[in-house]
């Protein structure tokens, strides 16, 4: 636990203390309702409990507190959040049977090193009651945390530098500050972000999900535009071995295997991303995994023995085993006999699993070392090109140079000139000096973290949201870290993201609620204006889990967790439907837009499709709250009608009480009101996403018309959208004749008068 080790002793004046509620349009933010919750934290040095139960405000419980010596304090401690949208600090306190307490009240930031930087404006409050509760409404302006982005909690402090008799808090949180009367969304058409990645859509498969390899699981693969599977399981992958679909030193197998992994990629063209196992497995078993996967019959590539004595035969002798066909008596190795002479082509292979984290399993003789780690990738790295040198390796990284250190070896970075114990430092120096450059640096997301035995008050809402915006963040530590310990080489080196989700820890009311399918496409939103290449979302099935979070405040409604996108055959979790309506926002290949929001609760990506239209992703983030906004477009003119296709909580009330499939799915409408500024509300917690064609163009005849049976017609329209000219005789039927993607806004085109044609009709369109 930490405490505040620096004193505020100056108060500043307080201001009125105000006894009603603050009015706002949107979610205030709970503190302690009977326990801390929205992830805040004890880290108070003042006697003090959080289970007080008599006298109580509202609830069971109330905190009761004495300062037992000079400047104690309560301190209510969360990692970086933002203040934007609240106004106000909301205290309901009462001074027991002595009463008279005189305190104050400050505000902390995260600076530099200091995640608990005490402001030095204080506000004091008045005398407490005696035994009566009192609400206490503290301005944030009057804490100096108005628009913070690095707000890190609130302290209650004695400011008299004496001892005070117990005291007691309850129903604390933020008010929300009224929310903006319009909300500005801009939209630039002229400013590409990047091309999109196909490898954004992407599931990890579960060694536990028996109906991985069915048509079920191919139709919602496909119905959610999935590019992308990972296997063979997470931290599973460090004690899995793929020829036996076993674990460790387990005889039984898994419901779910490689072949069955390479079955549904193969139905849905889905790329595989492979994780090799590093913890208790050896290069020579990955290099048979590639060469399984990927040799043809006659690779003569010997793979050796490794430690344990196992001899790994040759990469033609694995391919062969999937050329075979099964035998009459199996022999255990039928799951793998898939009778395909053509090697599967899976391009994507790790090595290992989160290995600096001691919750892998890691068989290694200093376990969890990135000295170590290094040393055999390296070995992986050369065994497993030596067998396919077109496949693409990467290494488990961790952002932060001082992230899951170790004490045995360090690294300095030559920019900067410090010694770090880090991870990552120290792996990709090693590497550097064994000369082994991997293809792709591996990252792991995830917010939240839920003990299962003490999962109160772990997972927030609010702050989940929030979070999506540390993609950027992320993506530019591992680069620079790249560049510091990697160069010249690491500027080669991709980033992909191949695990994401709210909560490491045990699932809790938040995965399965709306909430949860809102950070997936806010998440993968603002990922897609970084450079990382991939996000596969964890998990396709993982499992119903009731060890989690519960709190009242957070939204939905289903009593159970679970990290899946589906829990069992096909009961779709929200996030399902935000991945399938992200598939109508872009497809890899077409370009990421810049788009902006001028209001923290309301954010807007944007993209160009191949055809030229313009897609606007709006997400309400706030519960509820409609938000009026006004959409500017630069660099494009829609048409008047668009298409807008809407998830929220109309959607999920209809899977609560088990309407007609047909109402829990995307809603899709027509605004016919778009135009380069046009308004539009959107309700609270909703995914809206417009499908903005571009205006008609116009087909001109460029005098003067040429001589020897020829005419120019000039298309105005609008750059970078796709114009198909047509003719006709009848005006009835139409015949395609050209398609062009223009680059500005006008193009000309030399036509042929066809010889004896009475009359012709020319038309350029739009087509999606």
């Amino acid at each position: 636990m930490q405490f505040v080790r620096q004193i505020i002793r100056s108060c500043a004046a307080g201001a009125a203390i105000l006894l009603a509620a603050v009015a706002a349009g949107q979610a205030p933010l709970p503190i302690y309702t009977d326990y801390l919750v929205n992830g805040f934290q004890d880290w108070g040095w003042a006697t003090h409990n959080y289970s007080n139960t008599n006298p109580v405000h509202s609830g069971s419980n109330t905190i009761s507190v004495t300062i037992s010596s000079p400047w104690q304090g309560l301190q209510m401690w969360h990692s970086d959040f933002k203040t934007a949208v609240y106004s106000s600090l909301s205290l309901w306190m009462n001074g027991g049977a002595a009463g008279g307490q005189k305190l104050q009240v400050y505000a902390l930031l995260h600076i530099g090193s200091n995640q608990n930087s005490a402001q030095t404006n204080s506000y004091a409050l008045p005398a407490l009651p005696t035994n009566a509760w009192q609400q206490f409404i503290v301005p944030l302006s009057a804490l100096n945390v108005v628009n913070y982005t690095n707000c890190t909690g609130f302290v209650i402090q004695d400011r008299l530098g004496a001892t005070q008799p117990t005291f007691y808090v309850d129903d604390i949180q933020l008010n929300a500050a009224p929310p903006p009367s319009l909300v500005h969304l801009s939209l630039n058409a002229t400013q590409a972000v990047r091309v999109a990645d196909a490898r954004w859509f992407g599931f990890n498969t579960a060694l536990w999900d028996g109906n991985l390899d069915t048509p079920t699981t191919i139709s919602l693969l496909q119905e959610m535009g999935t590019r992308a599977l990972r296997g063979m399981g997470g931290s599973l992958s460090d004690e899995y071995h793929w020829e036996s679909n076993t674990s460790l030193n387990n005889t039984w197998q898994w419901a779910s295997s490689f072949p069955n992994l390479a079955q549904v990629a193969t139905n849905t063209g889905a790329q595989v991303i492979i994780t090799a196992n590093y913890g208790t497995g050896s290069s020579n078993e990955a290099a048979a995994w590639v060469a399984y996967a990927n040799a043809s019959t006659t690779n003569t590539v010997a793979l050796g023995t490794d430690s344990s004595g196992t001899n790994w035969h040759t990469a033609g002798y694995w391919a062969s085993i999937r050329a075979a066909a099964p035998l009459p008596q199996d022999d255990g190795r039928n799951f793998l006999r898939l009778s395909r002479a053509a090697p599967l082509g899976f391009k994507y292979w790790e090595i290992g699993n989160e290995c600096y984290g001691s919750w892998e399993t890691d068989s290694n003789a200093v376990p969890h070392d990135p000295f170590t780690y290094a040393t055999r990738a390296r070995d992986y790295l050369n065994l497993m090109r030596a067998v396919d040198g077109s496949i693409k390796i990467g290494v488990v990284a961790a952002t932060g140079e001082g992230s899951y250190g170790n004490t045995n070896h360090f690294a300095v970075n030559p920019r900067t000139g410090t010694t770090n114990y880090g991870w990552t430092p120290v792996m990709l120096t090693t590497l550097k000096g064994l000369g082994a450059t991997p293809d792709f640096a591996i990252h792991h997301r995830y917010p939240e973290y839920t003990d299962s035995n003490n999962p109160k008050g772990s997972d927030s809402d609010v702050f989940l949201l929030q979070d999506s915006t540390a993609w950027a963040q992320d993506a530019a530590d591992l680069r620079q870290q790249l560049s510091d310990y990697f160069s010249p080489q690491g500027t080669n080196v991709e980033l992909l993201c191949t695990e994401n989700n709210s909560d490491a820890g045990a699932p809790g009311r938040q995965s399965t609620s709306l909430v949860n399918g809102f950070y997936f496409a806010d998440s993968l939103g603002q990922l897609m204006k970084t450079e990382f290449n991939s996000l596969i979302w964890w998990d396709l099935r993982n499992g119903t889990d009731t060890t989690g979070c519960f709190d009242s405040i957070l939204y939905g409604w289903r009593n159970y967790g679970d990290l899946g996108v589906i829990n069992g055959l096909n009961t779709r979790h929200p996030v399902s439907y935000a991945a399938k309506l992200m598939q109508y926002f872009v497809q890899p290949g077409e370009t990421i837009l810049s788009a902006s929001s001028d209001f923290v609760l309301l954010h807007a990506y944007a993209a160009r499709r191949a055809s030229g239209a313009v897609s606007l992703l709006v997400l309400n983030t706030d519960t509820f709250t409609n938000f009026n906004a006004q959409i500017a477009l630069t660099g494009f003119v829609p048409g008047t009608n668009a298409t807008v296709r809407s998830y929220g909580i109309p959607q999920d009330e209809a899977a609560r009480t088990n309407a007609p499939l047909s109402a829990q799915d995307i809603a899709t409408n027509t605004f016919s009101g778009a135009s380069a500024t046009f308004n539009y509300t959107f309700p609270p917690l909703s995914l809206s996403l417009f499908a903005l064609a571009p205006a008609a163009p116009m087909l001109a005849v460029v005098p003067p018309t040429r001589a020897g049976g020829q005419f120019v017609l000039q298309i105005q329209g609008q750059p970078n959208v796709r114009y198909v000219t047509q003719t006709s005789s009848n005006l009835s039927t139409w015949t395609n004749v050209s398609t062009n993607t223009l680059v500005s806004s006008t193009l000309n085109l030399t036509n042929s008068i066809p010889s004896g044609a009475a009359i012709q009709f020319w038309r350029a369109v739009w087509q999606p």
